[in-house]
């Protein structure tokens, strides 16, 4: 039962997983933008466990067709010690933009590799999930509900057959001002709970469903940043009311960025005789200035920012790139005036230049 609890909320947390502005409005432009966010788990008081957090490094891949809209692509890894860990990504989702609704894919063939599925009609019931949803809806009425997902099915439990509703429900707050490493956001702000309720008939009378488990996801979404902080409480399980001897908490946690989001442009596909860090342009400079450089093959490449100590000021870039010319827009507004050195690695070489920055 617990399994198969856990199975629904890992698909619907993908389906949430965020005025006559249009949506798009607060996506990136266009591809190359990379989200540097911390992972921080909660215990089932919702205090942060410092000590286990991780990182997650998201990047808008392309726009493309999937499912029969035009998409976002966005790869993801998380899991990662440290920001800069070299490691590939492992997943994908995709976002479409309509008038002033954002619509996130769910798929549900992501999770089955790790949940073990034992019930064929189970299993039939989760594939059924996938699909694109109407997850944040930026003209919404403040305060005011609406359906995302509503699903009703049933599970057995040796011969006890228990009518269930899965359904996730959005609600927009009041718009509020978030502090970031980025800088103050006026940042639209969602409630996307997850809920899972219990069928109760007692005849003649219809089928009432009592929620068991909600689990509130609060989203604040930045303009052309998209998501900088997205907290997940924890929440505590008691079935025993309901006769079933489960009780166990399903742990929260907390996203948001942690270093400066970046913004990549790919200027030129031809292949340099080698790999070229140029002086930043201009410097000094405040508060922004480009970064250009060039890559003569494919591979893991980390662009990072060090102050005059030698310690790590921020991961600029970390992802593979195709060989050619990129040039990386360096927003420092959130730094010290002072001397810093950025640094270029990719295949077995590195190259280190120095920028000024005054204020």
């Amino acid at each position: 039962m617990q399994r198969l609890i856990t199975a629904f909320l890992l698909c619907l947390i993908l389906a949430g997983s965020s005025i006559a502005q249009n949506a798009s409005t607060y996506f990136p432009a266009s591809p190359g933008y990379v989200w540097y966010y911390s992972n921080t788990p909660l215990d089932s008081q919702n205090v942060p466990i410092l000590s286990l957090r991780t990182y997650q490094v998201d990047s808008f891949a392309s726009v493309t067709n999937y499912q029969g809209l035009t998409a976002s692509k966005v790869l993801s890894k998380s899991g990662l010690l440290t920001i800069g860990q070299p490691t590939p990504f492992t997943d994908t989702s995709y976002y479409n933009f309509q008038t002033t609704n954002a619509w996130s894919y769910l798929n549900v063939l992501q999770l089955l590799d790790s949940i073990e599925i034992l019930d064929s009609t189970f299993f039939a019931f989760l594939r059924s999930l996938d699909g694109w949803y109407n997850t944040y809806r930026f003209s919404q009425t403040v305060n005011t509900n609406y359906t995302i997902l509503s699903r009703d099915t049933t599970i057995t439990i040796d011969t006890l057959v228990l009518p269930i509703r899965v359904q996730t429900i959005g609600r927009r707050l009041n718009d509020q001002t978030i502090s970031t490493i980025n800088g103050n956001f006026l940042a639209k702000k969602f409630n996307i709970s997850f809920v899972l309720s219990y069928g109760v008939t007692i005849p003649p009378f219809p089928t009432v469903y009592i929620p068991v488990i909600t689990r509130p996801d609060t989203v604040y979404i930045g303009s052309n940043v998209w998501v900088l902080r997205d907290v997940v409480p924890s929440v505590n399980v008691d079935l025993t009311g309901l006769g079933i001897p489960i009780q166990f908490f399903i742990p929260g946690s907390v996203k948001e960025v942690t270093n400066p989001s970046s913004g990549i442009t790919g200027f030129s596909a031809e292949v340099p005789a080698g790999m070229e860090l140029l002086q930043n342009y201009p410097n000094p400079f405040n508060p922004s200035t480009r970064i250009s450089f060039s890559l003569p093959e494919k591979g893991m490449t980390v662009l990072e920012l060090f102050n005059s100590l030698g310690q790590s000021s921020a991961v600029l870039i970390n992802e593979e790139l195709q060989p050619g010319s990129y040039e990386y827009t360096l927003d420092a507004s959130h730094l010290p005036a002072g001397a810093y050195f950025y640094s270029l690695t990719s295949g077995t070489g590195r190259i280190v230049k120095k920028l000024v920055l005054v204020k």
